[in-house]
């Protein structure tokens, strides 16, 4: 900046401005511009960035199964360093104005490399207290989120505990109910392997029974054949009889027709007494199996007969005689307690001793008509006194 450039300071208003002739300036030969060369901006050597060891982040056990891997810690790119112009010094003041004498050749050259040094000294300071403040910055808040990651990653750890905990505890109490889930279906299998024996010795029992009781029915039925063999083999044994028990006559007639109304009545009233003396001591009962039983049993039957059917009628149709079998044709009616009643027609069949007493007695039923005497009996008149 040359002289003639600087500012002027204002004149007080009113001053009258005086006019002074100058002489006219001596031309003086300058010397060439001097180049003097500046030394190169010293590089002040920054620091290195500040390491600052951080502790390595404390690793819980994770449970074996689930072995989660920790993404790796995310490299924080630091930015750059900012080149911010820095304004002149506040403790410099500016310089002064030129006066008017001629400037040193020697200021003229110190001028021009002092002021950029200096510049850039202050911009190299603040340019290392801004980029040492960045990274201060930056690590602070590096460190601050790996603080936050390891905080969450102690609180997954916390949270994968108590799963693996209910899990183990979860997986314990399956094992133990499907433990007990086998133990019962092995117990069910054996019970129904146990059953299936037992069904199959029931079902031997059962076969094994029907067929001794298909032996004792048929052994029965031998027996009376045998027994009924034996009678007749001890009847053909019997000495003939010069007269036969019931001869066909008007006395035997009357006799068989009381017989049959004081047997009738005796049925009718109940009177078991009366009633037994008809049959003899040991009688072949149809409803004893065709067996010789003794007279209380055949009683017994009857007796039996008199409970079902409280209310009983007969009436007499015919007798009918050959010898000592007689036969007796009559209508019955029966009534319960409750009114139920049946009825139809009946035909016994005796077979008397010397005495008149029933050795042998056999009975038909016939719901519809009214059965007939068998061939070559005699028929005994009803209207007989």
């Amino acid at each position: 900046m040359r002289p003639t450039d600087l500012p002027l300071p204002p004149l007080p208003a009113n001053t009258p401005v005086p006019r002074t002739d100058l002489p006219p300036l001596p031309e003086v030969p300058l010397p060439p511009p001097v180049d003097i060369p500046l030394p190169p901006p010293e590089e002040t050597p920054l620091p290195p960035p500040m390491d600052i060891p951080l502790p390595p982040l404390e690793a819980p056990p994770l449970p074996p199964p689930m072995d989660i891997p920790l993404p790796p810690l995310p490299e924080v790119p630091l930015p750059p360093p900012v080149d911010i112009p820095l304004p002149p010094p506040a403790g410099i003041p500016p310089l002064p104005p030129l006066s008017g004498r001629p400037t040193v050749p020697r200021q003229k050259k110190q001028l021009p490399w002092l002021i950029p040094g200096t510049a850039v000294i202050l911009a190299a300071g603040a340019g290392a207290s801004f980029y040492l403040h960045t990274e201060n910055k930056a690590l602070e808040e590096q460190t601050a989120r790996q603080e936050e990651h390891a905080e969450h990653l102690r609180k997954n750890t916390a949270d994968l505990s108590e799963k693996r905990s209910f899990l183990l505890q979860k997986q314990n109490d399956a094992g133990k109910l499907n433990q007990s889930k086998l133990l019962k279906a092995e117990e069910n299998a054996r019970l129904l392997v146990t059953l299936q024996k037992k069904k199959k010795e029931v079902e031997q029992l059962r076969l094994q029974y029907k067929l001794l009781q298909a032996e004792q029915s048929a052994a029965n039925k031998r027996i009376d054949a045998l027994k009924q063999k034996l009678a007749e083999k001890a009847r053909c044994k019997e000495a003939p009889r010069v007269h036969p028990i019931n001869p066909p006559c008007l006395e035997t007639d009357a006799c068989l027709r009381q017989t049959a109304i004081a047997y009738l009545k005796a049925r009718k009233q109940g009177n078991a007494s009366a009633l037994s003396r008809h049959f003899a001591p040991d009688c072949n009962y149809q409803y004893a199996n065709n067996r010789e039983v003794p007279n209380e049993m055949v009683m017994n039957n009857i007796r039996e007969l008199w409970e079902k059917w409280p209310q009983r009628s007969y009436r007499l149709l015919k007798v009918a005689y050959r010898d000592n079998h007689v036969e007796l044709i009559y209508i019955y009616k029966y009534a319960d307690q409750r009114n139920h009643s049946i009825q139809g027609y009946a035909k016994e069949k005796w077979e008397t001793n010397s005495a008149g007493q029933i050795i042998h007695w056999r009975e038909e039923l016939h719901p519809g008509t009214s059965p007939a005497e068998s061939a070559g009996y005699r028929l005994v008149p009803l209207n007989i006194k």
